[in-house]
């Protein structure tokens, strides 16, 4: 989940520039976002297509996963069909800038940094962010025992500094697999994970002797949907379709089905 956040780097906007910032998708003249997704008749959705269980090919190279229903789910509640885009995470919310995309459903964490650019829906997703240890590790229990452990990470993390001032000796990865392996191998003493990401990893791998020590408090990453500063019609149109669809059970039988548990809601109320 960490690639998920504050990556809009310095090319992707100078594309957004390039191709027409904020020019808003198949608009015509002066009507908004959400009257031109009912006068084609599609929501554009910007994703990765390789980032499972949020959204990835399947056995017949159909798209699927849990981001994948959600965007049809919302599309259908708006009256119109879903056309998914694919390109690299780099460029997906400068595809929104440029009106390449009406938006962009591929696990987008919210941030204070993104909220100043983008209107985001409520949240339809939750992930704490837990510590992970061996299954005999009973040495860890709260952030007061991290002090002077080593942590299989890098320093993108968004929460780097925070390990740092507190005396984590960070060894450097390059992949979630690298960081399991090390975890495994009693060569690092803890993991910094998302928690659906785990719950992912440990419905695949059963076997794996690890276990969650604890969440790390107020570290909960939110998942929204972005669209465009101003678009208010849009935003007040998806936040209905998210509510109906929180309400009549769909979003959880997603998030059960994809994710392996219901992060639909806060861990505190889970």
């Amino acid at each position: 989940m960490k690639r998920n956040l504050l990556r809009i780097t310095a090319l992707s906007l100078a594309a957004a520039v390039t191709t027409g910032a904020f020019a808003g998708c198949g608009a015509e003249n002066d009507e908004d976002e959400l009257a031109a997704i009912q006068r084609t008749g599609k929501f554009v959705v910007g994703l990765e297509g390789n980032y499972p269980p949020f959204n990835y090919h399947d056995d017949s190279g159909e798209l699927a996963g849990f981001d994948v229903e959600v965007a049809k789910a919302v599309a259908e509640k708006l009256g119109v069909t879903v056309e998914f885009v694919e390109a690299p995470w780099d460029s997906l919310l400068a595809g929104v800038d440029s009106g390449r995309f009406d938006t962009v459903i591929n696990c987008v964490s919210i941030s204070d940094e993104r909220k100043e650019k983008y209107d985001f829906a409520e949240p339809y997703a939750y992930s704490p962010t837990q510590i992970l240890v061996r299954g005999g590790n009973d040495s860890i229990k709260s952030v007061d025992d991290l002090g002077g452990k080593k942590l299989a990470g890098n320093s993108t993390n968004v929460l780097a500094t925070w390990y740092d001032s507190l005396g984590v000796e960070l060894v450097p990865i390059d992949s979630s697999s690298e960081a399991i392996n090390l975890l495994l191998q009693d060569r690092v003493d803890f993991l910094s994970f998302s928690g659906i990401t785990f719950s992912s990893y440990i419905s695949e791998h059963p076997e794996a002797d690890i276990k969650v020590a604890f969440n790390i408090p107020d570290a909960e990453q939110q998942v929204g949907i972005p669209v465009r500063k101003g678009e208010t019609r849009l935003l007040e149109e998806i936040n209905k379709a998210l509510g109906e669809l929180r309400e009549d059970g769909t979003l959880k039988r997603l998030s059960e089905e994809f994710l392996n548990g219901d992060f639909t809601v806060p861990s505190s109320q889970g």
